[in-house]
């Protein structure tokens, strides 16, 4: 298979994209969510396995649960970014988007527990392994887009809405596997996840060439 094949274009010329280029093995990226990696109130629709749902009854925020993608983001790509599109909101509106590692409890929110972070559209607050958030963004919804990104270089995540970009945040503790995750928590929720395949609404290609501009001069 072509290394390129799940490459999206602004890692075009990466420090990922140059190492496949000169190896012989091909570095994995995410490409769809995990269905042996989820909580139980969570379901993928489609063939494709990008668009998951929240089961329910979900009365309350005990009832939140998380789904990880197939594969961990490669550290050696230096920059990665995924978007997620609000299809329904559902009853409550709690769905999170974020990062987290391996064999973190799925019976929670992205940003409740240890080595995980997530921004969450009911209150707009970013969670960072812990239960009480910091107020960071706006609320989102039905019919919006909300991104997620890690910068390597740099030990930072950012977050977008609509594409706009909203903030950052430097991780002290980067771990070496960490995977995109959703977080839901109330019936009928619903959203489509972007990992590349589809033009991203944020403009990530120009914010990748000053992030990996920036990266080669500190060489």
């Amino acid at each position: 298979m072509d290394s390129n094949y799940h490459f999206p274009s602004y890692l075009h010329d990466s420090p990922l994209d140059k190492c496949n280029k000169n190896t012989c093995s091909c570095i994995t990226l995410p490409t769809h969510w995990n269905p042996d990696d989820c909580g139980s109130r969570i379901v993928i629709i489609d063939e494709k396995k990008l668009i998951v749902k929240h089961t329910g009854p979900g009365t309350d925020l005990i009832e939140a649960v998380s789904i990880r993608a197939n594969h961990h983001i490669p550290p050696e790509v230096g920059l990665y970014y995924f978007e997620m599109t609000i299809i329904n909101r559902g009853d409550r509106g709690f769905i999170g988007i974020g990062l987290s590692k391996p064999g973190t409890p799925l019976d929670r929110m992205p940003g409740w527990g240890t080595g995980t972070i997530g921004y969450h559209g009911d209150n707009g607050r970013l969670y960072y392994e812990r239960e009480r958030g910091v107020n960071f963004g706006p609320l989102y919804t039905t019919g919006e887009t909300v991104g997620c990104g890690i910068n390597f270089f740099d030990n930072e995540i950012f977050f977008t809405k609509n594409g706009i970009l909203l903030g950052k945040m430097v991780l002290f503790k980067l771990e070496k596997k960490i995977y995109p995750t959703c977080g839901m928590a109330s019936p009928n929720e619903c959203v489509f996840v972007n990992f590349g395949t589809d033009p991203f609404i944020f403009p990530i290609d120009h914010y990748a060439k000053k992030i990996f501009s920036k990266a080669e001069k500190c060489k």
